[in-house]
């Protein structure tokens, strides 16, 4: 990719990118589960072995 703040092309191993993007969705469903608690609602687990498997 092209680094802005580098200003220059920008290459990493796939598994870094692939690392971080599960990472990063796992920052903003805890993001969620925060601004729903603030807000007085009781967000069910978010864990996916505590949630429900489809019949």
């Amino acid at each position: 990719w092209l680094s802005s703040i580098q200003r220059q092309e920008t290459r990493r191993p796939r598994w870094l990118a692939v690392t971080h993007m599960f990472n990063h969705q796992t920052h903003h469903r805890g993001q969620v589960h925060a601004l729903l608690t603030g807000l007085g609602a009781r967000p069910e687990d978010t864990d996916l072995i505590f949630m429900q498997l489809p019949a």
